[in-house]
């Protein structure tokens, strides 16, 4: 993975599935919650119901009310659109506001890539004289099967 790289990013809107989970249920494959919400993506039934995506129909995935670092949080995965009315009955929408964050690139969206990924930059972030994580909203953008983009808010 690339040295992170600081941006201002302007806020968006993301319509899709939404969960509430925790880092431990994650790391076990037998309590994942995200790897089924990815199985509907995969087979093209989201985009069916977005006919609206913008951002050239990436997928979106949302990490946002986090209660700690280690404690539950929510997650959104889904696609990009205008706004709430682009949200169709039975998904959840979700305004990105804008904000200061650190980009880190990953060169492949495999499964196992961004969960190694996601494992160096609290690794960074535990390092003397990293920036605060803000813990407010974090997200992936999967840019092609080559690339993630993962933006983590910060102070």
């Amino acid at each position: 993975m690339e040295r992170p790289v600081h941006t201002l990013e302007s806020g968006f809107f993301v319509a899709g599935y939404e969960l509430r989970t925790s880092l431990a249920l994650e790391q076990d494959p037998q309590t994942a919650r995200i790897p089924p919400l990815w199985h509907k993506i995969e087979s093209g039934a989201l985009e069916l119901l977005i006919p609206k995506r913008r951002a050239r129909g990436k997928p979106f995935v949302v990490y946002f009310n986090y209660e700690s670092e280690q404690g539950p949080f929510s997650v959104l995965l889904g696609y990009q659109v205008m706004g709430p009315d682009d949200v169709p009955p039975g998904l959840s929408g979700l305004n990105v506001p804008g904000g200061r964050y650190l980009m880190f690139s990953v060169p492949s969206a495999k499964p196992d890539s961004v969960k190694e990924a996601w494992q160096q930059v609290r690794a960074y972030f535990r390092q003397p004289g990293a920036p605060k994580r803000a813990f407010t909203f974090d997200y992936e953008v999967y840019e092609n099967t080559q690339r993630v983009s993962l933006f983590v808010a910060i102070q």
